[in-house]
């Protein structure tokens, strides 16, 4: 989005208004933004938005200007914000972002930079603002804020705008001389600018050269060059063109009270009201300000008041000067409580209607309209941030007493926000107070449904709580959730009728044998009372979950026949999330099977979930399962850069950060960056956790000890991870470590204090090697597939020892026709089966032959 200023003269025309262009401080700010961050610091008043918006109108520059307001503090508001500028000039980009949701940590930040680096045109220069940065206290974010202007790209700069020192800490930038800092003396009129303004004014007094400059040194010594200081004195002196004196008086001893002589007792009564009515609303989107006046000729009169009220072209919406916004606030006590209410309904319906969620939420509370509310709140994406649920929780708290009882949902949404917030014990507790409550009510058709989902939401606790508790007894609480639904039927959609997954399917957390299973028999039972109820919820969960424990026992035929059943009912149901873990272990699967023509295949249909608009989560999983299938090939490049960064520490299991760390351990593990994997392996604590998930963890801690040379801490890795598996017979974690488990195993079994059974080593031994060979297979068709093979470079000394190789002679043979030592040797044979990814000679000469690298 480039900007243009249309000028006339030495004048700066902008929205009816006029304004004075100061070559000065454009030149300031033009010489500021070369650098990646610009900070502009001054009290009220100062003009620093005016500064920067009309610089930019001359100086051409795609800008993203982002309004802040103290509505901000919460991430979801802010987030919504900057979605909605973004819309304004690229819907596609806004569309991403907004489901990607706020990115609160390192490596969702990760992934936000990666979706803008994909819709950044190479080369263009673009700008950053944040305006009214004092405005914000929270720390994700100011966190989201530094992030963002630490991480500067060729061609963009970053502005804060801020009434005082912003609290974001920029050190690194400021190291390196990076940051340009603009104060409110570079703000402050001269005394030049200052007898500049009031002749572009047109006031009499300042044509007479003698009292003019005897004038403009009063005025600049009272002001000291304060631009709304000395746009108010301008509008006085307009008035009264030669009371030079007591305009100066009058700012001085009140400038709430110029305000009032000047403009607010200037002003018909009907934009006075609507004033006092704009500042009940956060974000004066022009389509919700001009709802809200419902009169052409109410826009026209404001217009003339645009020194405290303008129209910003970058943001779409009308900005009001702070000290005017704080007098109009103080004037709210002359609307009528409807004047206010119809205020209040109207941004909240525009709110709605533009995705401001946030804002709809607290707009409808405050008009009231707790129906509304409970709406727009059913309609959030599947994962409430926990900010944004504390936030609605500490609306309905303080609603009035009796009021959100009247909806047949509130039981079943509140549970839902408890959950969010990691209150399940109060979750549990409210619940079944509902039971208690309307179990002795009669049975008319909202007391079924306020039980409906009673039970329903303890049934999901029951579910999500089951690594903790290990009772399966949520088909229990699902089927008396379904009783009360076939008594009195209702319409379900949206995001609370689909499942919700991390990583795994399992949610069993004892190595008890059986467990798995019974899990699992518990899953079918409940589907069709749940699926019922929630029109389609967890259908092919079961499924998956048999599918992903014939994966784990190394039956990949039954595994495979399960995740496609799965896979399919997902489809039918829209239950996204297991579709996407089903199409997950399938590539596994063809994986493990060496078969690239079927794992081909897997990827367009997980491309395909990319269509699925009412999929929220659609991009972030598959950016993990695409990067997991990269990271096995070595092909970093093709990795979501926010996967390559930090671990996440989720701590609720219905967010997807575990799923996100299973692929960047997998990354790490492929880039050998095992001290960076084995940190977070031994750090990442939860009060419990699920069976898969330890088990997983620790075959990579085992194999990264063994890289770092601790063999003996390797070897009692490996045995806890042993024991883990052996009640459920689950092998395939260790299978996937490939050559890895191969080597460990070989050391295992040379130890005499090793206690795992050597049959169980040597059976897991000759199932790695195999993996490892079908990996290897997988790699080298990728690559044959994408014309890669002619990157190898192998040296001359390489390629001399692959020769000799083929032609049969042994290690010793080829040591004595080159001069080299055996040892000398086996480091150039392990170099070749590093870079051909091979396991063993056969594979080397096969390779070798099948890229010419050999005759």
């Amino acid at each position: 989005m480039s900007t243009q200023i249309y000028r006339s003269g030495s004048t700066l025309s902008l929205e009816n208004r006029i304004y004075l262009e100061r070559p000065r401080l454009n030149q300031v700010l033009e010489d500021a933004i070369k650098n990646p961050l610009v900070i502009i610091s001054a009290s009220a008043g100062y003009g620093k938005t005016q500064a920067v918006y009309s610089f930019l109108q001359k100086y051409e520059i795609a800008t993203t200007w982002i309004q802040l307001s103290e509505r901000d503090n919460l991430t979801t508001r802010f987030w919504e914000n900057c979605v909605y500028t973004i819309a304004l000039y690229n819907r596609t980009l806004a569309k991403r972002l907004y489901e990607m949701g706020f990115p609160e940590t390192d490596d969702r930040f990760l992934e936000y930079l990666s979706i803008l680096e994909d819709n950044l045109a190479p080369g263009a220069r673009n700008l950053v603002v944040f305006d009214d940065l004092h405005l914000i206290t929270d720390k994700a974010v100011l966190q989201f804020i530094r992030r963002f202007a630490q991480s500067p790209t060729p061609g963009r700069a970053t502005i804060l705008i801020s009434r005082t020192e912003p609290d974001v800490n920029m050190i690194d930038l400021l190291s390196k001389g990076l940051v340009v800092t603009i104060n409110e003396n570079d703000l402050r009129f001269t005394e030049e600018e200052t007898a500049q303004y009031f002749q572009l004014l047109d006031i009499p007094m300042f044509s007479q050269s003698a009292r003019s400059s005897e004038s403009i040194s009063n005025i600049y010594n009272d002001t000291d060059g304060w631009p709304l200081a000395l746009n108010l004195i301008g509008l006085a002196l307009k008035k009264a063109p030669y009371s030079e004196q007591a305009a100066r008086i009058s700012m001085k001893l009140n400038i709430f009270r110029m305000i009032e002589d000047e403009i607010f007792h200037v002003i018909s009564e009907k934009l006075r009201r609507f004033l006092v009515r704009l500042s009940l609303v956060t974000h004066l989107s022009t389509d919700l300000v001009f709802i809200l006046a419902g009169d052409e000729s109410l826009m026209d009169e404001m217009g003339k008041i645009s020194s405290f009220i303008r129209h910003d072209i970058f943001i779409n919406a009308y900005l009001i000067h702070h000290l005017f916004l704080d007098y109009l606030q103080q004037k709210q006590n002359i609307l009528t409580e409807e004047e206010k209410r119809d205020t209040y309904l109207k941004a909240a319906r525009w709110c709605e209607e533009n995705d401001y969620n946030t804002d709809a939420i607290f707009y409808y509370d405050k008009a009231g309209e707790y129906e509304s509310t409970i709406r727009v709140v059913y309609h959030l994406p599947p994962q409430i941030p926990f900010n944004e649920a504390k936030f609605i929780l500490d609306i309905y708290d303080h609603a009035p007493a009796g009021a959100m009882d009247k909806f047949e949902t509130y039981c079943a949404q509140r549970a839902r926000l408890l959950v969010s917030v990691g209150r399940y014990a109060d979750a549990v507790e409210e619940m079944n107070g509902y039971i208690k409550k309307y179990s002795d009510l009669p049975a008319t058709p909202f007391n079924n449904r306020v039980l409906c989902g009673a039970y329903m939401a303890l049934g999901t606790i029951s579910y999500l709580t089951l690594a903790r508790t290990d009772r399966c007894d949520f088909d229990v609480l699902m089927e008396k959730a379904d009783y009360y639904y076939r008594l009195s039927p209702f319409s379900k959609s949206g995001p609370e009728t689909r499942v919700i997954l991390d990583a795994w399917a399992s949610r069993v957390g004892t190595t008890r044998r059986g467990a798995m299973e019974e899990y699992i028999a518990t899953l079918t039972r409940a589907i069709p009372y749940a699926g019922h109820v929630l029109n389609g919820f967890m259908y092919g969960l079961d499924d998956l979950a048999r599918g992903e424990l014939y994966f784990f026992k190394g039956d990949l035929k039954m595994a495979e026949q399960f995740c496609r059943q799965a896979q399919q009912k997902a489809e039918e149901r829209g239950q996204y999330e297991v579709r996407n873990r089903a199409i997950f272990y399938l590539l596994r699967i063809g994986v493990a099977q060496g078969n690239f023509e079927k794992i081909q295949e897997l990827l367009k249909e997980l491309e395909a979930q990319l269509g699925m608009t009412e999929y929220f989560s659609r991009y972030l999983s598959y950016d993990i399962v695409s990067s997991w299938y990269y990271s096995l090939l070595g092909q970093p490049q093709f990795v979501a850069n926010w996967l390559k960064g930090n671990f996440s520490q989720g701590t609720l299991p219905i967010f997807q950060s575990d799923f996100g760390n299973v692929i960047k351990a997998k990354f790490n593990h492929s880039n050998k960056q095992y001290d960076e994997l084995l940190s977070f392996l031994e750090n990442d604590r939860k009060p419990y956790s699920a069976l898969l998930r330890d088990l997983e963890k620790k075959t990579y801690e085992a194999v990264c000890k063994y890289h770092i040379k601790d063999r003996d801490a390797a070897l009692a890795t490996l045995q806890e991870a042993y024991d883990l598996a052996l009640s459920n017979d689950l092998i395939m974690p260790f299978i996937e470590m490939g050559k890895d488990m191969r080597t460990l195993t070989a050391a295992a079994m040379r130890d005499k204090k090793c206690d795992i059974p050597r049959q169980w080593l040597e059976t897991i031994n000759q199932k790695a090697a195999t993996y490892a060979k079908r990996l290897s297979l997988v790699v080298s068709e990728y690559k044959k597939a994408n014309d890669m093979e002619s990157d190898v470079p192998l040296s001359s000394r390489e390629i001399d020892v692959l020769n000799d190789l083929s032609h049969g002679l042994s290690r010793p043979e080829i040591a004595d026709s080159h001069g080299l030592s055996v040892n000398t040797v086996k480091m150039v044979l392990n170099a070749i089966y590093e870079k051909l990814n091979a396991n063993n000679v056969a594979d080397v000469l096969r390779i070798a032959f099948d890229r010419k690298l050999i005759k």
